[in-house]
């Protein structure tokens, strides 16, 4: 099944040794609810599969 998330929104990045640590993307909700963060999905950079030039395959 393939699902669709949307553009990366943001990283988190561990500043000591200058690795992400995970990309956060909008939730389902986002236009509903512009100024939450509470739907953002959070995904581990470990869970990254593969980056192209237009698309993320992650592993859920």
């Amino acid at each position: 099944m393939e699902k669709g998330f949307g553009y990366v929104q943001d990283v988190c990045a561990d500043l000591e040794n200058g690795n992400i640590t995970s990309i956060i993307v909008p939730g389902s909700n986002k236009i509903l609810s512009v100024f939450s963060n509470s739907n953002d999905i959070v995904i581990p950079w470990q869970n990254i599969k593969c980056i192209g030039d237009d698309v993320i395959l992650v592993e859920i």
